[in-house]
């Protein structure tokens, strides 16, 4: 009887839990699958540790940021005066997986000199995330008279000819009639105008936005349309009679044909981190404009440098610098 008894209750309780909801027979609680963030190459033509490959760093998470479930990996390419990331970009597959830092004017310099203009063609410019003003600047208590009087004495210092600034001297000198002298980098021309070494400087605004704040430099003027707004007491060039525009613009860039919906996502990504907050002090910081620049009003200005920067090159061809 026992075992019958045993039986008939090991009997119930199978059917008992047969009877069961389907849902309360799984303990186990449900977990959404996570989906892994895609991987994004970042293409830099310059070394590790240089200004460039800084700001490409300091912007990548942004990048991310406004992409979402994506995760970037910066890729040095260096070499062909920076245009070998731009040839790697180009041979990329367009499916939106590898973008490239652009600067202008910088890689359209570099491809007009090493007659490398057909490979802009085969680039996308996404969007520039920033512009940074042309400025001329000189020791505390120069007055821009002086520059133009007594300024065949002591040269305007100059970036490498690849500059914004190199760029915009080449206008400048015809209004304003000083030896031009370059430097191997901004920094450079920058000591060499608080020494006093040279009468003045042309250089990207960020590039002295800490001498002009410690007060080793002071501004004169700036080659843009409108006053920066940093600092507003500052007059343009065209206000003093010198209507000369020059800016370094950088954003990103990707192989020509690139997918739409891919292409879409990176400008939708770009135009929001122009106005994120973080984004927004870090360029305050460093006395950088954030200005976005879509691709259709990016490439106008590609077009139009191109076409101009060719025909100085024919005309009067600039020193080739860099590797």
């Amino acid at each position: 009887m026992a075992t019958r008894r045993a039986l008939l209750g090991t009997l119930a309780g199978t059917l008992a839990l047969a009877a069961r909801p389907a849902g309360a027979q799984m303990a186990i609680p449900y977990v959404p699958p996570v989906s892994r963030p895609k991987a994004l190459t970042l293409l830099v033509g310059g070394p590790a540790g240089s200004g460039t490959d800084l700001w490409v760093r300091g912007f990548a998470p942004f990048l991310e940021r406004h992409l979402k479930q994506v995760q970037v990996t910066i890729a040095n390419r260096v070499g062909g005066g920076g245009l070998t990331a731009m040839r790697d970009l180009a041979e990329a597959r367009p499916d939106g997986t590898v973008l490239a830092y652009a600067a202008t004017p910088f890689h359209i310099v570099r491809a007009v000199e090493r007659d490398a203009a057909p490979l802009l063609d085969r680039i996308a410019f996404l969007g520039a995330v920033t512009e940074e003003p042309v400025a001329l600047l000189a020791t505390p208590g120069t007055e821009l008279d002086q520059l133009r009087i007594r300024g065949g004495t002591r040269p305007l210092g100059l970036p490498p000819p690849v500059s914004a600034a190199s760029v915009a001297a080449a206008e400048l000198a015809q209004l304003l009639p000083m030896e031009q002298l370059h430097f191997p980098s901004a920094a450079a021309a920058r000591q060499a105008a608080a020494s006093g070494n040279v009468a003045a400087a042309l250089l990207a605004i960020s590039e002295a936005a800490g001498a002009v704040r410690e007060g080793k430099l002071a501004l004169l003027g700036i080659a843009a349309p409108a006053r920066h707004p940093q600092w507003p007491e500052t007059p343009t060039l065209r206000e003093l009679g010198m209507p000369v525009e020059g800016a370094l613009r950088r954003g990103i860039a990707a192989p020509a044909g690139i997918a739409p919906a891919a292409s879409a996502a990176v400008i939708r990504a770009l135009r929001a981190a122009v106005t994120d907050p973080e984004f927004l002090a870090q360029a305050e910081a460093r006395g950088i404009l954030p200005v976005f620049r879509d691709a259709e009003a990016w490439t106008a200005l590609v077009h139009h440098d191109r076409a101009e920067l060719r025909h100085r090159w024919e005309t009067s061809p600039w020193p080739v610098s860099g590797g």
